[in-house]
């Protein structure tokens, strides 16, 4: 099968373009101008019901639309892309509105490792067991998510993304913080790149990192976007592939490829199927992971029926995460009490081995916040979030429970007030006097 990608440009090429009015197209040139668009003919052919496109979730997925961006900003890219306007004016207020869209939440540009006075800026260290390493390579995917808080990874004219190719001095780095036991290759999807380029930066792990590095793990949408690498009788690639994971395992490395999964259609056909089973045949792990996001999952019927095909087909659910206050998250957000009760609702119907899931989650500034109930005050009425970090910047302040004021709108935990104890108990004493 070709690999055809189609981004803002040539996406009329798609032969299910018969199906978009006009205007709508108009609005994917204007939207996918600030928002990096890119697609491809696996996505369009095997996953998108094009008779009911508005309402698809890989079509939401995949193609920008006007709500994306606030009405202030479609209208200001819309105006200076209809007038007479210079390429340079162009930019200027399309980079403009990118920088309003907080390309880079959670504090991602302090996590930045420092070698020898070197800052390494292909990578990010913010948890002490656990190093990102974006290689140059695999600075894009095979199709791009409209939500993605990777987004600025897949900008040229911004000097917006991590990358590096030194893996060497990446090495050097684990060798000297001895706490570092994980290393991910993330991006963008390093299983965009060939077998040849990855076995560049894993041969140098596997030859010359400490003992201390046990676990390597890629962060993939590829399962799910293009499970074609993992076929070996469509790319003689594909058997390289799988060589170079059964390769890590035998030498004694812990790999776990982490999929990204958002919906059930995305595992419901036979070729994702079988890569799955091609990948687990060479001794790796699959975990999955996902946001819950408007207009694509926000449904426990969809959560619970997409972790049960996961189980099914010998998957580890991982994460269900809350969408990151980036890029067009307007459009995407949803009320953190919403979403802990869809969460409830999908893991009470999925059976035991979906409690290997953590969620919701949030990637905040100090780390990963798990929203683990909602919890009433007995006296007072007053409800309350019970929530807990399972990673911190600083380790030794996670797992300890704290209170949150419930908030029915609330999408994110900087717009809660914590509580402690005392003042909960004083609450409940001045109710009952």
């Amino acid at each position: 099968m070709r690999f055809i990608t189609y981004n803002a440009k040539n996406y009329r090429d798609i032969e299910y373009m018969k199906y978009l009015p006009e205007e709508v197209k108009r609005e994917i040139d204007i939207v996918s101008s600030v928002i990096p668009f890119k697609t491809n003919n696996y996505v369009v052919d095997y996953l998108i019901d094009w008779e009911n496109f508005r309402d698809d979730p890989i079509y939401v997925l995949n193609f920008p639309n006007k709500d994306m961006l606030t009405e202030n900003q479609y209208e200001r890219v819309e105006g200076v892309l209809s007038g007479d306007h210079s390429k340079l004016d162009i930019n200027r207020v399309i980079n403009k509105i990118r920088l309003e869209m907080n390309p880079h939440p959670a504090q991602q540009m302090t996590n930045v490792p420092v070698l020898d006075g070197e800052k390494l800026e292909g990578s990010q260290h913010k948890y002490r067991d656990i190093i990102l390493f974006f290689p140059s390579q695999g600075q894009t995917c095979h199709a791009h998510c409209t939500f993605c808080f990777r987004w600025p990874q897949f900008i040229k004219d911004l000097d917006l993304k991590f990358s590096m190719r030194e893996i060497e001095k990446v090495v050097e780095y684990i060798k000297k913080n001895e706490s570092i036991n994980e290393i991910l290759f993330t991006g963008g999807d390093p299983m965009v790149m060939s077998p040849a380029e990855l076995s560049k930066y894993i041969d140098v792990l596997l030859d010359t990192a400490p003992s201390n590095l046990t676990n390597i793990r890629f962060g993939s949408k590829s399962l799910a976007y293009w499970p074609f690498t993992f076929l070996p009788e469509f790319s003689d690639e594909a058997e390289d592939m799988l060589r170079l994971f059964r390769r890590i395992v035998e030498k004694g490395k812990h790999l776990s490829f982490m999929a990204h999964f958002n919906h059930p259609v995305e595992l419901d056909n036979e070729i994702v199927e079988q890569a799955i089973f091609n990948i687990r045949q060479t001794g790796a792990e699959i975990r999955t992971q996902a946001p819950i996001l408007n207009h694509i999952n926000n449904d426990s019927g969809a959560w619970a029926r997409m972790w049960k095909m996961q189980i099914e087909l010998g998957l580890v659910p991982y994460y269900m995460f809350v969408e990151r206050e980036t890029g067009p998250y307007d459009y995407f957000q949803i009320p953190l009490a919403e979403v802990y009760q869809t969460y409830q609702e999908a893991i009470r119907e999925s059976g035991s081995f979906a409690k290997t899931l953590t969620g919701p989650v949030m990637s905040a500034d100090k780390g990963k916040v798990h929203i683990m109930g909602v919890a009433d005050n007995p006296v007072t009425g007053e409800k309350y979030f019970i929530m807990q970090y399972v990673r911190h910047r600083d380790y030794r302040q996670t797992f300890r429970p704290f209170f949150m004021k419930y908030d029915t709108q609330a999408t994110w935990v900087d717009q809660l007030t914590e509580v402690v104890p005392e003042e909960m108990t004083v609450a409940a004493g001045n109710k009952q006097r």
